[in-house]
């Protein structure tokens, strides 16, 4: 894909290849700029296709171009932003009913989920290179195989030679799917990577292999919401749960309760600054979302829930049976005064309480989700650990560190 940070070449707009003008492809916080003095009469913000030839890429075809910047006097300059950018060194690219059956995917979060690190060893003088990681799954109800693959590549010189290792995803679907099925193929990949190992990236590269001649395509955009992630949550390593990968993969892509649940964990997962008390109404949504996809029984109520996970709850809470019986009429009257404005309810949680609580019920519906999945007492040990290494103990460092002189002499 893109190796330097500025490229030249010319480019032109779909419907008039006759008129085409000098170009500078820049990439700058991963986003695509093209410098040119390309033109419209009339004024537009944003043209849907931009057609270029760069050294050193290849025949570019860039789709929903904004115009960041356009200026106007003895010679016309603008600035456009391409949304995509297709990268072919064979031909440009069609983007009307576009197709494929086959993509990969190169994303660095999965070497640091896998984690097999290569090392030297100076008493022998040899470097050890760890085995090559390959997995593959089939889902037959969707028709479509994944392959998983850390392998590593390496660059020499006659000054140094440097090892690395790379992170690879492949889909191949049984039938012809559209640009925006492989998206959802993949945003589904990434959003179970940070179910699971609370951390994802932008990928590094994207490519789809093309119908009609059987070469590779780059396709470059910038990945926001998975750009670069990472959370207090649920953190295991490929080798804690790979024995379970398959019936994780399985329901990330046939069980519509299962995506729902994670969609709504991501909200708090990747939001970005949301205050306490979001937050905290965000995983009493998910937990009530949660409980009415998976639980056969017409009682809709919070209370019946929160009786319903005690078990749960307290696993990962530690609290005593007296402490659950407070914490859920707690739970209920601070959830009835931040989601229905009950303002007279007393003895609610604290703004620094509802975090807490709030990263509680996401533990103990990420809990659920795996017990209900059927994975092994395990890796369920280690989510219960993690999550009371938060609220537990987390919780009470935090607490000591928090403590504003001011507000205790307010209280005094």
């Amino acid at each position: 894909m893109f190796t330097e940070n500025k490229y030249y070449g010319e480019i032109w707009f779909e419907e008039n290849e006759n008129f085409k003008c000098f170009c500078i492809l820049t990439i700058n916080d991963r986003k695509v700029s093209l410098e040119t003095n390309l033109a419209k009469k009339k004024s537009y913000y944003k043209e849907k296709i931009i057609l270029g030839t760069f050294t050193g890429l290849g025949y570019l075809t860039f789709i929903d171009c904004q115009i960041k910047l356009s200026q106007s006097g003895i010679t016309e300059a603008r600035i456009y932003q391409p949304k995509y950018c297709f990268i072919s060194a064979y031909h440009f690219v069609k983007i009307t009913d576009l197709k494929f059956k086959k993509f990969r995917i190169g994303n660095d979060a999965i070497v640091d989920w896998i984690f097999k690190s290569n090392w030297y060893d100076f008493i022998e003088d040899k470097l050890i290179k760890e085995t090559d990681v390959t997995n593959q799954f089939n889902i037959k109800e969707i028709g479509l195989s994944i392959e998983i693959k850390q392998s590593s590549s390496f660059t020499s010189g006659h000054k140094e030679f440097a090892l690395k290792n790379n992170g690879y995803l492949t889909f191949e679907s049984d039938n012809e799917i559209s640009l925006l099925n492989a998206f959802d193929y993949y945003n589904s990949f990434q959003k179970l990577l940070q179910f699971i190992s609370a951390k994802t990236q932008q990928f590094t590269f994207f490519s789809f292999q093309c119908l009609g001649c059987e070469k590779y395509i780059d396709l470059y955009y910038k990945e926001d919401r998975f750009e670069k992630s990472g959370s207090n949550y649920i953190h295991l390593f490929y080798d804690e749960i790979v024995n379970d990968l398959p019936v994780l993969i399985k329901n990330i892509y046939t069980s519509d309760s299962f995506k729902f649940c994670l969609d709504k964990l991501m909200e708090n997962l990747l939001g970005f600054k949301l205050s306490y008390s979001r937050r905290f109404t965000n995983s009493i949504a998910t937990f009530e979302a949660y409980n009415k996809l998976y639980l056969d029984h017409k009682n809709n109520k919070l209370t019946y829930y929160l009786e319903y996970n005690k078990e749960n709850i307290i696993a990962i809470s530690k609290m005593n049976e007296v402490s659950f019986k407070d914490f859920k009429s707690t739970v209920v009257r601070s959830r009835d005064y931040h989601v229905h404005s009950n303002l007279n309810n007393k003895d609610i949680y604290s703004d620094f309480e509802l975090l807490y609580i709030s990263f509680l019920f996401d533990y103990v519906v990420g809990l659920g989700l795996l017990q209900n999945m059927k994975v092994s007492n395990e890796v369920l040990n280690k989510v219960i650990m993690q999550g009371q290494s938060v609220f537990v103990y987390m919780q009470s460092s935090n607490k000591f560190l928090s403590q504003d002189p001011f507000e205790q002499e307010k209280t005094d």
